[in-house]
């Protein structure tokens, strides 16, 4: 690959960086200290009760203090590897592959992506707030060949504008569950969308009302109305439920 592609994953690192430090952070200075000092203070307060005597309270306090490292470690182990930074470039990669773009295409794109860092018309900043998405940031960037959504699920979706014949705005309905040790929350979450249509669809046999050929999810509606302008700004194919151009509403 070429220079621009490579700066272009550096970017991509560096973009998600300050989310990966502030949840190792959170985890190392809160949520460690916390399981294993409640865990020491319960199992020492368990101790003395149960013979009344300082030398049980001690060895129930390091019973807990171990039985607390047990479980922290493993946990920090896999929050490391889950965060590392190849990750992330590989579900940038991942996307790009998806996407379809051939390798002598990728040092444009890379090029691209580079210069919309500092131009605010081709970019929105935000953070993905749902019951599940603990705020991971996330952000759309529109550049002249291409339409990118970073953070979401999957972690990148990148559009080639020059296959599609048409964008829609929706939404759905979303059903999210957190399960915690003993409790399961669940929210009924408007989930914001971003269909695109590929020229090609006729040939293989859909029609305007089949599922569109890639998606892009938002949990707030401001932001999902901002990229639609931008597209429709854009493109020209920005199209309302109804099939009429888009004017700023879905």
């Amino acid at each position: 690959m070429g220079t621009n592609y490579q700066q272009w994953m550096e970017y991509e690192s560096f973009w998600i960086g300050g989310y990966r430090k502030k949840l190792m952070r959170t985890t190392t200075h809160v949520t460690i200290p916390l399981v294993l000092g409640i865990l020491t203070i319960l199992f020492g307060l368990l101790g003395f009760v149960d013979q009344m005597k300082a030398e049980d309270a001690v060895m129930g306090a390091l019973a807990g203090l171990l039985l607390g490292a047990m479980v922290c470690l493993p946990f920090y182990g896999l929050l490391r590897f889950g965060l590392r930074d190849s990750k992330y470039r590989r579900l940038i990669r991942q996307g790009v592959e998806a996407a379809g773009i051939p390798e002598e295409e990728r040092e444009q794109l890379a090029t691209e992506q580079l210069a919309a860092r500092d131009n605010p018309k081709q970019r929105i900043f935000f953070e993905m707030k749902s019951l599940n998405s603990n705020n991971t940031p996330a952000r759309f960037v529109l550049t002249p060949h291409y339409a990118m959504l970073v953070g979401g699920y999957p972690y990148a979706i990148l559009v080639r504008l020059q296959d599609i014949a048409e964008i829609r705005g929706g939404e759905e309905k979303k059903l999210e569950t957190r399960r915690g040790t003993q409790t399961r929350t669940t929210s009924l979450t408007t989930l914001y969308t971003i269909g695109y249509y590929r020229r090609d669809r006729a040939d293989r046999s859909l029609g305007p009302d089949d599922l569109p050929d890639e998606a892009m999810g938002f949990f707030s509606q401001r932001v999902r109305d901002e990229a639609l302008a931008m597209l429709a700004k854009q493109t020209g194919i920005v199209r309302t439920a109804e099939g009429g151009a888009y004017h700023g509403n879905v």
